[in-house]
């Protein structure tokens, strides 16, 4: 008898299975999209690619791989169904109204974690996970600020008046287009602003700046508004601080000396009450040489 051989191997059938990825290009770094000035508002997709003849039903989870304390939010659909052959697009959308992203540099990216799990009768059959590194946006508040000191202005002078500049962003920024503007002055005008022009100023920090306000010799006596404006060179936006200063005529500077001759006037007529008690007490001194004499006239006779 020839032995026939049997094969008793079978061969295995792949189970189709299925695919989770991002629909949204999220290599490298995705930065998250501002709503307004300061809020943030994104949204990102992902895909799931049902290979099986069945329907697939998949838990999600969405989580931050570095800390639970990130005030994002993240709006997103915890259960979903895929039918069999099909592929579905999800999306996840972040929102914040905190200003936490001023508080965070962009330069410090934030992993996301997606988690996909296949529940079958309560029980996790098969699961999957993407990743994907999200930074916050880049947001600048460039202000500026003024700071007097009393300064007293007279025509034909100049005095130092203080500029304070301050970088509320999350990241650095650069000062650009220092301008002056100056009301019902013509006269007046402002030195030291190119000093400022092109200044880094990393986030979160402040840089105080002097400049220089000059009265021509024909300045007429007056009350002078001087705007101060930057510009930041991250979003183009425009801050200006507005103050007021007066230009002194040099008659007042005038006054002002004849006023402290006037003082010296005053001591003199002190001097001239110290010389009227000086004379009465001459006058006593008199007047008891006389008691003196009387008596000595009496004592003879």
């Amino acid at each position: 008898m020839i032995a026939v051989p049997v094969s008793t191997a079978q061969d295995q059938v792949e189970i189709p299975s299925w695919e989770l990825g991002w629909e949204t290009d999220m290599d490298g770094t995705h930065e998250l999209q501002l709503s307004g000035d300061d809020d943030i508002l994104d949204t990102v997709e992902f895909f799931v690619e049902n290979q099986r003849m069945s329907e697939l039903n998949l838990k999600i989870t969405l989580t931050w791989d570095e800390s639970e304390d990130i005030p994002i939010e993240l709006d997103y659909d915890e259960s979903i169904t895929v039918a069999s052959s099909e592929n579905l697009t999800f999306e996840i959308e972040f929102s914040d109204v905190s200003g936490y992203s001023f508080e965070r540099s962009p330069d410090e990216s934030m992993t996301l974690l997606l988690l996909a799990e296949e529940v079958s009768f309560d029980q996790t059959v098969s699961s999957q996970e993407i990743d994907a590194e999200v930074t916050v946006p880049a947001v600048y508040d460039l202000t500026i600020d003024h700071s007097s000191m009393n300064e007293v202005l007279y025509a034909g002078s100049s005095v130092e008046y203080g500029l304070t500049v301050t970088n509320n962003g999350n990241g650095k920024d650069v000062i650009k287009m220092p301008e002056a503007s100056i009301k019902s002055c013509p006269s007046l005008s402002i030195e030291g602003l190119e000093a400022i022009k092109d200044t880094e100023i990393q986030n979160s920090t402040v840089k105080d700046f002097v400049i220089r306000i000059v009265a021509s010799e024909s300045h007429p006596e007056r009350m002078c508004e001087v705007t101060i404006s930057i510009k930041s060179a991250g979003n183009g936006k425009i801050s200006s601080s507005m103050f007021e200063i007066q230009v002194n005529s040099n008659d007042v500077k005038e006054d002002a000396n004849d006023n402290s001759n006037s003082g010296d006037g005053t001591i003199e007529t002190d001097g001239e009450i110290t010389e009227a008690d000086t004379l009465s007490f001459l006058t006593a001194s008199e007047l008891f040489s006389i008691i003196l004499l009387a008596s000595l006239m009496r004592y003879r006779k």
